[in-house]
């Protein structure tokens, strides 16, 4: 029996048979003038409809692409659906599975417990009628993109997202380019990179490269390492590195690809050095988190504790965190601590200051709580591409709330 005509199961409905293609040109019509209308709903797609969020993603691409073939074999109805399938895609592609731990909330009926399955998964979309309306003003702020700016040793200043592709500079002479996809890199003369002495770090000649808060930006070092930069994050390094190692300094986040050498690389960072000859690894070491966390993907590496000299060897998928000591966790996977660099946020029983802290720096915004923080735990990977609102609108899925006033996010329970 057809849903009511108005309701939100006839338009679950009708987006069931959008997604198998079985709807009819006058179903079209219906779906697209509610769509249009300006509501605020969310959207359900079938249970069934696939058996992972790839699949589930696949499928909805595929559909639109049928909407958006050529020109001849499209209707007149094609067009106005696109936006509904477009919008679905946002919040499949914006991982929509967060959750919330408080227990008299009830955001699905019969839902396994939260440690087998996120209470709002990808595929529960189904409009809520007592959902609260966003309060978040019609304005916008966009994400963040490729900024930075080089410090050269003898303090010139070079805006890397205003320089043209090319030659930027010569030092010691090298060269520095900035690439056609935006990469910082040293190019060397015939002499090659290790041109400095070995008599001491005074005759070393640093650069720094910084990325603002909205900002992020890659960088091929001496050694032909390369190392990507999170925003509102700093990375220190000689013009060439000495023939006894390699050694930089960070603040901030960074995720390294360390090219194979005889040297020790060395990574220094809040109370703490990394050691490698070679490997992948993750450093998230901000000022106003409560550890500095080092994640390792490839090779090995040894973290030590410079208050106390104590060190750690990591195997690929363990974490240091390093807080009043060193603390080694076994990692099921280590996509959440590099999903920034892969153009995500991604979370994992996360509070909502931990989530907070990455939209202040990404967005460049500052953070007001208004009353008593929330106590939601979220759970989800959303793109970092998206804008301001459409993330907070994301957010709001757990009954968390916001106010935008200028480059001031309140949050609101």
């Amino acid at each position: 029996m057809m849903a009511p005509l108005n309701s939100d199961a006839r338009y679950q409905e009708l987006a069931a048979k959008w997604l198998n293609n079985t709807i009819s040109e006058k179903e079209k019509e219906e779906f697209s003038s509610w769509y249009n209308s300006g509501q605020d709903s969310d959207y359900s797609l079938p249970p069934d409809y696939a058996g992972s969020d790839e699949e589930l993603k696949a499928r909805i691409y595929a559909s639109i692409e049928t909407q958006l073939a050529p020109p001849e074999k499209v209707n007149r109805f094609n067009r106005k659906w696109y936006p509904a399938a477009a919008a679905v895609l946002i919040m499949i592609s914006a991982g929509l599975y967060f959750y919330t731990d408080k227990p008299d909330e009830k955001l699905a009926e019969a839902e396994p417990p939260k440690s087998e399955q996120p209470l709002i998964e990808t595929r529960d979309l189904q409009p809520k009628a007592e959902a609260k309306k966003t309060s978040i003003p019609a304005h916008d702020i966009v994400a963040g993109n490729d900024k930075a700016v080089l410090t050269l040793g003898d303090g010139t200043r070079i805006i890397l997202d205003d320089a043209k592709t090319g030659v930027l500079a010569n030092q010691d002479g090298h060269s520095i380019l900035k690439t056609a996809n935006g990469e910082l890199v040293y190019s060397f003369g015939s002499a090659g990179p290790e041109t400095i002495s070995n008599t001491g770090s005074q005759d070393l000649n640093f650069n720094t490269i910084e990325t603002p808060k909205g900002g992020k930006f890659q960088v091929r070092l001496p050694d032909g390492s390369r190392v990507w930069l999170n925003a509102a994050s700093s990375l220190k390094f000689p013009t060439a590195f000495s023939r006894s190692k390699r050694e930089v300094e960070l603040k901030g986040e960074a995720y390294f690809e360390v090219a194979h050498d005889e040297k020790i690389f060395e990574v220094i960072t809040r109370n703490q050095t990394v050691q490698v000859l070679g490997t992948h690894f993750n450093i998230n070491a901000y000022a106003d988190e409560p550890s500095v966390n080092t994640t390792l993907l490839e090779g090995s590496v040894r973290i030590s504790d410079l208050r106390t000299n104590n060190s750690q060897l990591l195997k690929p998928g363990e974490q240091a965190k390093l807080t009043e000591g060193i603390e080694v966790v076994n990692l099921k996977n280590t996509t959440e601590s590099i999903a920034w660099k892969d153009g995500y946020f991604q979370f994992n029983d996360a509070d909502i200051q931990t989530v907070m802290r990455q939209i202040e720096r990404w967005y460049d915004v500052r953070i007001r709580y208004e009353g008593q923080i929330p106590t939601q735990r979220f759970g989800g990977e959303i793109e970092r591409s998206l804008s301001l609102l459409q993330v907070l609108k994301v957010l709001e899925k757990t009954k968390v709330h916001f106010r935008l006033d200028g480059r001031e996010v309140i949050v609101m329970r």
